[in-house]
């Protein structure tokens, strides 16, 4: 049985081989089942329920779940455990883990860590607004978006668009293009500092008390999930929302950009290239087997999303009998969880008790997530300054909060449903693939996968099958080539970035214009970004991807100094 008291560093030799050096301990799990916990926790968020079942929906039903399980199967895994093996053999976070690969891979590390900065600042903004809507559930009569408010005729005409109403005009009071970042809204406000809070007191010893947490913020949710998958089978119209769930279309799987979707889902899905599941794993004892917890968290994600989506659709299915709104209106992401549930909570007999249960179980998920995220930060910057060791965990747990919540304050303005689109959708796609490519070409072909295979065995007591071996090795730098290839292709075709415009359900202008169907029930048009804010994404992606070839480039060159001085 392993042991999880305390431990050992591990460093680098100088032909690049790890070696181990007792002179520090570090901090551990107490349990093995907090460093289970945590991963699930991590790798199971926001996106299983609120990503995978639209997805299921809008490329061929259950016929997408073969190229799911596919990519599962030969990117997912690999990867993944991959990161679990390297995190427990080195006992460092992500820049220390792959410099013990080769010196000139801690650019890696500091990319995961930009990454992680950038996904940190803005997920718990979506936290944010899950709690502004789970605080309005507390109420005795019913909730505040099942009806159109009486002072408004024009926008709100009826209670299937009641949602929509309250999602913009009320919970975001949303400004109408992405250069307005408008006023402050005071609930939002405190929502998003509560966030902040709720983070700190979580995480404040690291995972000395994130481990303890997880007990409860990663097994809770799975509660209230088959509470709700219990209510929802029950629903009026749920046998036909799960059927139109589930009903194959095959001729989907010759479409080349559904197997990219499943291969994209995969990748996010399980948070690889964040630099989480290392800094997660290094805090392992040496005799964990890190391999068969990779291969339990991946599958227990996998089913989790499987699982959510005939949650989703039950409910979905229930909404379409009571108001007859179509699935192929059916969007992802906030309009699913804040406009589509929403709408067929408020339907239910006890509605408020549903959409508390709904929202905390969103909550603990996101919650969870951002764990990791904040986790690997502070592993990777404790590892790189020492002097962070010397101080009390909770003043740098604390130090880094209350910067991220204080740039995360426009967040709660009325522009910053944009700021979280455009951080969303426009600055983490291709450093992460770019991160994952350097991880699996630095571990395989410059480490070598025979040399930390080996490794692997020193730890376990046996070497990653063959399956293993030809996934690092080959399969996933070739699929990962894949996707960033097509990405620039798709972008390409798609020319000038976009985004979603809220209009407002009443623009008499735009229908005038053409620019929109007199009944559009999204009151959103596509629109382009301006150009300051395209050079913002450009910097976005730069600043994290340079720092792989700028570091690689600087220790190659002080290499070449120190020869000089011999």
């Amino acid at each position: 049985m392993a042991s999880y008291d305390k431990v050992a560093e591990k460093d680098t030799e100088q032909n690049g081989s790890v070696k181990s050096t007792d002179s520090k301990a570090r901090d551990a799990w107490g349990a093995k089942a907090e460093y289970m916990l945590a991963l699930i926790g991590y790798a199971v968020g926001i996106g299983n329920i609120w990503r995978f079942p639209y997805l299921c929906h809008r490329y061929g039903g259950g016929s997408f779940l073969i190229p799911y399980l596919i990519m599962l199967a030969i990117l997912g895994i690999p990867l993944f455990c991959l990161e679990t093996s390297l995190g427990q053999l080195t006992s460092k976070g992500a820049p220390g883990a792959f410099a013990a690969m080769h010196p000139m891979f801690r650019g890696i590390g500091y990319a995961a860590m930009v990454v992680d900065l950038i996904c940190s600042y803005y997920y718990n903004s979506i936290i944010m607004w899950i709690l502004r809507y789970f605080f309005s559930s507390f109420t005795t009569g019913s909730l505040p978006w099942s009806d159109c408010p009486a002072n408004v005729t024009t926008c709100c005409v009826n209670e299937t668009n009641a949602t929509m109403y309250y999602w913009y005009y009320e919970a975001l009071k949303s400004s109408n293009d992405a250069t307005v970042v408008g006023s402050i809204d005071g609930y939002l406000f405190g929502c998003l500092i509560v966030a902040w809070v709720v983070c700190f007191l979580c995480m404040c010893k690291g995972v000395e008390s994130s481990g303890k947490v997880v007990y409860f913020t990663a097994t809770f949710p799975y509660v209230l999930l088959l509470v709700l998958f219990f209510r929802g089978v029950t629903l009026d119209g749920a046998g036909d929302g799960i059927k139109y769930y589930v009903t194959p279309k095959f001729k989907e799987l010759a479409n080349p950009v559904v197997w990219r979707t499943a291969a994209t889902q995969i990748f996010y899905s399980l948070g690889v290239a964040f630099g989480s599941v290392v800094a997660y794993s290094s805090y392992n004892p040496k005799n964990n087997n890190c391999i068969r917890d990779g291969v339990v968290v991946t599958l227990i994600n996998c089913g989790t999303s499987i699982f959510g989506g005939f949650v989703i659709f039950s409910l979905l299915g229930y909404r379409a009998k009571k108001s007859g709104v179509a699935f192929s209106e059916l969007k992802s992401g906030p309009g699913l969880a804040f406009v589509a549930i929403t709408d067929a909570i408020s339907e239910m007999s006890i509605g408020p008790l549903w959409s508390i249960l709904f929202f905390f179980m969103l909550f603990l998920l996101g919650l969870d997530s951002q764990f990791g995220m904040l986790e690997s930060l502070l592993t990777s910057l404790k590892d790189e300054f020492k002097f962070l060791n010397k101080l009390r965990k909770e003043l740098v747990s604390g130090g880094i909060c209350v910067v991220l919540a204080i740039l995360a304050i426009p967040m709660a303005f009325r522009g910053g449903l944009y700021i979280v689109d455009l951080l969303d959708n426009w600055s983490l796609s291709y450093p992460l693939l770019i991160i994952a490519l350097f991880e699996v070409i630095a571990v395989s072909w410059v480490y070598g996968v025979n040399r930390f295979s080996k490794d692997i065995k020193g730890m376990i007591g046996s070497e990653p099958n063959i399956y293993f071996k030809a996934c690092w090795l080959v399969v996933c730098p070739l699929v990962i080539i894949v996707l960033l290839l097509s990405g620039i292709v798709l972008a390409a075709m798609k020319g000038y970035p976009t985004y979603d415009k809220f209009v407002g359900c009443d623009n008499q202008t735009l229908i005038d214009q053409g620019l929109r169907p007199q009944a559009d029930p999204s009151w959103v048009i596509t629109d382009k970004y301006p150009g300051g804010i395209v050079a913002i994404i450009v910097l976005m992606n730069c600043a994290s991807c340079l720092l792989i070839p700028a570091y690689a480039i600087w220790n190659q060159l002080e290499n070449i100094k120190s020869f000089l001085r011999l």
